[in-house]
């Protein structure tokens, strides 16, 4: 099994600015990698908590790292998820049993 990474961010600002710097920093390391299907970054808002939940994929480790994520266990099953970064084509490589 790969492995997930995971930030929570409670402050909009806060969400808002990291994202920000998370599409910014994504680039050079997508075109370094050779813009490999599954390096993608995704964002969950929760309307309730009023947090923002960000889920680097397997591929974007290092990604992950460098904003202080920690491995993600969870299930992405019931979630509202959004691509933030990273090729459309990611979403069915990465979700293939998901509903469109």
């Amino acid at each position: 099994m790969t492995t997930w990474y995971s930030i929570e961010l409670a402050d909009s600002e806060q969400a808002k600015d990291t994202m920000k710097r998370i599409m910014d920093a994504f680039m050079p390391k997508y075109v370094g990698a050779g813009r490999p299907l599954g390096m993608a970054v995704f964002y969950s808002y929760d309307s309730e908590s009023q947090n923002t939940a960000i889920y680097f994929a397997p591929k974007a480790s290092s990604l992950a790292m460098q904003f202080g994520a920690s491995p993600f266990d969870g299930e992405f099953a019931d979630m509202d998820l959004a691509l933030l970064v990273g090729d459309q084509a990611s979403i069915d490589h990465l979700f293939p049993d998901a509903d469109s």
